[in-house]
């Protein structure tokens, strides 16, 4: 019992929405910088939360196998 309540609990994926609001300030943060190194960065950043919008989108369209034999099941008696 103890055991599970040491376990973290697992938090859900945040919305592709939230990635991409986030690639967009590290854009435009990135725009008022003046250091290479500190605008390549935020560049870097901005491309790794497009990359996980993406992965965000793609993890939304995969459904749950066993709802889509279900749809597939009552469309079949329609």
């Amino acid at each position: 019992m103890l055991r599970l309540m040491d376990q973290p609990e697992e938090k859900p994926p945040l919305p592709a929405q939230y990635y991409r609001r986030k690639a967009a300030e590290a854009r435009r943060t990135a725009e008022g910088v003046t250091t290479r190194a500190v605008k390549a960065r935020l560049h870097d950043l901005a491309r790794e939360f497009e990359r996980l919008a993406d992965a965000a989108d793609n993890a939304a369209q995969i459904s749950d196998p066993l709802a889509e034999l279900m749809r597939q099941q009552w469309r079949e008696r329609e």
